[in-house]
């Protein structure tokens, strides 16, 4: 299979991560409102996702090299902090604000990416990811009212560590096996979720387990050991700077779930909102440099 066809693949695999990602900011609410802390929620997701990656893995595991061991690692920190303070703001925030906030990493991104590879951001890049920002501002905010709380500082701090942690598997992925990667990752994420449950002290006290766990299996499966498999797995062919662009469209997803589970209406904000995000996904496929030298040459 050559590169572009691979590239064509791993876009599709980012957009359906984007699917599962949209319906995940639900299921994290209902697990919310079942009076899960943070420290369990995390521990609870990332556990499931360790197992079920240890068992796809078995002796695959012995194999895994230094360089993934780190590059691991680090991503793992990263996963684990975007998550933590994420989950944290969206206990004091609402689920508009946290779609908002966390696509900022859009407009992050390119310029994490910059300073960790040294790849200089064009012109093009940096439109397609305000254009993101604007189609999303349009989806969160509804009769122009938009104030930052604690938790949606908390939120966009978040937005950092995730765009960081894309950033960097940019370069770690490059020249590792993308599975083995993505195991240490989610595995360094459990322990530093089972350290936090620990220091936090509060253990089951008040959760309705049987009102958060099968939210909480969705997230452990589908939103954690599906999603980042194939994100890092993706990352080993796109650009981190696309791989933003396509994954704001997690907010798109989010709200046409919201709408189909009767959470909120259609609006005219989805509408438009949405389309500006999806436009900005399909141009970031177009080099408008290439074309315009093709253009001048003919």
């Amino acid at each position: 299979m050559n590169m572009n066809k691979k590239e064509r693949l791993a876009e599709l695999s980012l957009v359906l991560v984007t699917i599962i990602w949209g319906s995940g900011f639900v299921a994290t609410e209902y697990v919310i409102q079942a009076n899960w802390t943070t420290s369990l929620i995390m521990v609870a997701r990332f556990v499931v996702a360790s197992l079920i990656l240890g068992i796809i893995l078995n002796k695959e595991i012995i194999k895994i090299t230094k360089e993934e061991l780190i590059s691991g690692l680090i991503a793992g920190t990263l996963l684990f902090l975007g998550f933590y303070t994420q989950t944290v703001g969206q206990t004091k925030t609402n689920v508009s604000n946290v779609v908002f906030l966390t696509a900022t990493n859009v407009i992050m991104i390119p310029f994490i990416s910059w300073l960790i590879s040294k790849n200089r951001p064009k012109l093009q890049t940096i439109v397609l990811t305000f254009l993101v920002l604007f189609g999303v501002s349009i989806l969160s905010f509804e009769g122009g009212n938009f104030s930052l709380n604690l938790g949606d500082v908390f939120v966009l701090l978040g937005a950092f560590f995730f765009a960081s942690q894309i950033a960097y598997l940019e370069k770690a992925t490059k020249d590792s096996e993308p599975l083995r990667v993505n195991f240490i990752q989610i595995l360094s994420a459990t322990i530093l979720s089972l350290v936090s449950f620990g220091i936090e002290g509060q253990g089951l006290a008040g959760a309705s387990i049987k009102d958060g766990l099968m939210p909480v299996l969705f997230l452990g499966i589908f939103s954690t050991c599906i999603c980042f498999f194939l994100q890092t797995r993706a990352q080993k062919y796109v650009s981190a700077v696309k791989v933003g662009i396509i994954l704001s469209l997690e907010g798109v997803f989010g709200g046409l779930f919201s709408v189909v589970l009767g959470l909120e209406p259609l609006t005219s904000r989805l509408i438009v909102g949405g389309g500006l995000i999806i436009l900005a996904s399909i141009l970031s496929n177009i080099d408008f440099g290439q074309k315009l030298e093709e253009i001048a040459a003919n």
